[in-house]
């Protein structure tokens, strides 16, 4: 068998490019054409040797590469499959201080609001540019409140925290500096559907569904959200 490197040279791939992309991707997890000039010459470079990406990551850290061309995005699936759709704690791929930080059920919350918003403002076909829909901030807080009773955190730097982590995991687009204002607007990006699977958001409503019926005080976010718990620093 050849090497990477000869198998590189033959796709024309410098080495330098191949290792920027295997960088971003163990410490992002996420690359996508449309965030930048530099992101969409890395993806023209990862189209051209996904075998060889895919080969070094699963070998280094058993991962695997989802690629979706319909949204021009490269996905690390961490460490196996997910059957619900969600890392576990010891499955996020991020190498630095993120595998030390506190995990948070605010931001699986969050994550989870905005897909079960994204597929329902998908069927009623609310689809801007790009396959992306948008929401007010007030329209996520109600949502999250009302299916996962968990509501943002006061503190600012602990929001600021969570909606930075959304955008660098490539689900949302938003001026982090607006958020504070309720009409301000938050863009769901479709390749969230590669990150959280339909069967996440099912299993969790499910579970909170099961805990408000056997409970009529709910005060702690149920089961489900514990089950799917997510590192949030950034």
């Amino acid at each position: 068998m050849k090497s990477i490197q000869d198998r590189l040279k033959t796709k024309n791939v410098k080495l330098e490019e191949f290792q920027a992309v295997n960088a971003l991707l163990i410490s992002r997890g996420f690359l996508s054409r449309d965030d930048s000039v530099r992101h969409r010459a890395l993806y023209m470079v990862a189209q051209r040797c996904q075998d060889e990406i895919q080969d070094v990551l699963a070998f280094v850290y058993g991962a695997s590469l989802f690629h979706d061309p319909s949204t021009s995005h490269f996905r690390l699936q961490p460490f196996g499959a997910r059957d619900i759709g969600l890392p576990d704690v010891g499955e996020e791929m991020e190498i630095r201080r993120e595998l030390k930080g506190a995990v948070h059920k605010d931001f699986t919350a969050a994550l989870l609001t905005l897909k079960l918003l994204y597929d329902e403002l998908i069927v009623e076909r609310r689809i801007g540019p790009g396959g992306r829909v948008a929401v007010r901030v007030t329209e996520f807080v109600t949502a999250m409140k009302v299916n996962f009773k968990v509501d943002l955190p006061a503190a600012d730097s602990h929001r600021k925290a969570i909606f930075m982590k959304l955008k660098k995991h490539g689900v949302a687009e938003f001026n982090i500096d607006e958020l504070k204002d309720e009409d301000a607007v938050i863009s769901i990006r479709p390749e969230i559907a590669s990150l959280v699977y339909d069967s996440a958001v099912a299993a969790a409503v499910a579970s909170i569904q099961q805990s408000s019926h056997n409970s009529e005080d709910v005060t702690e976010p149920p089961a489900g959200i514990d089950d799917m718990e997510m590192d949030a620093t950034g």
